[in-house]
């Protein structure tokens, strides 16, 4: 299986869907699910994706985590 590491570009201040779109499967484009997982260990959020198989870990920055679990609490 293939194992893929993407570093999130969405600012702090973008809306759900850019950072959905920003933690879509670099491999294939898949998107999880309409909801932003909120598994994140040490700036990392490790996926594996449905769609093609890949693992997938993305890197975040302290404000994307940050804005990742408001928008999971809103």
């Amino acid at each position: 299986m293939p194992e893929r590491t993407h570093t999130a570009t969405f600012r702090a201040t973008d809306g759900p869907s850019r950072m959905l779109a920003d933690l879509a499967c670099p491999a294939c484009g898949h998107v999880e699910s309409r909801e932003l997982p909120d598994r994140i260990a040490m700036n990392r959020m490790r996926i594996f994706c449905d769609c093609c198989g890949a693992f997938v870990t993305i890197l975040l920055n302290d404000e994307q985590v940050e804005a990742i679990r408001a928008s999971s609490t809103a």
